[in-house]
């Protein structure tokens, strides 16, 4: 389960990230229930920019977040040992995510946010071991591919990819998958799920784009039709197959009490029958050239 902490468990910053994403993170000493840990930190706004609409609405990236910690966890899947919220002054963070994070909110300056920690593992992202550093593009692309291979031959990829698949998540790359020992892959930044952070209870949010199961797209690139060749194809439908019950047997629960801290009942309600209605195994197994 997460932590949900107060602005004292704060115990200052720390280098910064040697990889950044699309969101503006820092590095810090969080005081969790087992100690003090060295965290990667994101800070959110309250509201973000509709991409579809222009509007600002809710933004459900915090939840995103949690959500995506506690199922990936109940589904067997390898996450960070320690995460949660931690509710932090604008003091508490970085001037340098100010601006970013006041653009992010349409120039609205919060005094506070909510932000998501998660354990630094000491483990390298995927883009950190392959892709870093000033590179011609030849040799950029030769890395891309030595990746690609290597996702090919992990045995977690196909459970990562199921996993995705049924939480629609847009925004999985190698700068949030990380290298945990030889063969392991560790998730973290859930962030995207739910196609995107502009949801209501009971619906998915909205983008522009098709969501795109990215990281089943990158290994595709460079391995033609791995997805769809054996044993490849039926390890992604045995992986969704088996988060289905370990949604009915602890993952329901855990995403109920992640929940209860943001929605009253009715909304939990829609929100789990969202995350069971999105479960179509026929669908799934037809997907991946099984007939079940």
């Amino acid at each position: 389960m997460i932590e949900i902490l107060s602005r004292e468990a704060f115990g200052g910053t720390l280098r910064e990230p040697g990889s950044k994403g699309i969101s503006p993170i820092f590095r810090a000493k969080i005081r969790t229930a087992t100690g003090s840990a060295r965290c990667y930190v994101k800070p959110l706004t309250d509201q973000i920019q509709c991409p579809t609409t222009g509007r600002f609405v809710a933004n459900q990236e915090l939840i995103n977040e949690a959500l995506g910690y506690v199922l990936a966890k109940s589904c067997g899947l390898t996450v960070p040992s320690a995460a949660g919220i931690v509710m932090l002054d604008r003091e508490q963070i970085p001037s340098s995510l100010w601006a970013e994070l006041d653009r992010a909110a349409g120039r609205h300056e919060q005094e506070n946010y909510f932000c998501w920690f998660s354990q630094d593992m000491d483990f390298p992202s995927l883009k950190q071991r392959h892709l870093n550093g000033q590179q011609l593009t030849s040799l950029h692309d030769r890395r891309l591919k030595r990746l690609s291979l290597e996702l090919a031959k992990n045995p977690d990829s196909p459970k990562v990819i199921a996993f995705d698949g049924w939480l629609l998540n847009s925004d999985r790359n190698a700068g949030n998958l990380l290298a945990s020992g030889p063969s392991g892959l560790t998730l973290i930044d859930h962030g995207r799920i739910l196609n995107f952070p502009n949801w209501a209870p009971g619906g998915t949010g909205t983008f522009p784009e098709p969501c795109m199961n990215k990281l089943q797209w990158l290994i595709d690139l460079h391995n033609p039709h791995w997805s769809e060749k054996l044993p490849n194809s039926s390890a992604r439908v045995m992986a969704y197959n088996g988060f289905a019950v370990s949604f009915r047997q602890d993952g329901e629960n855990a995403a109920r009490q992640v929940l209860s801290e943001f929605f009253d009942q009715i909304d939990i309600d829609a929100i789990i029958q969202l995350l069971q209605d999105l479960f179509d195994p026929a669908s799934y197994a037809k997907a991946a050239g099984h007939v079940i």
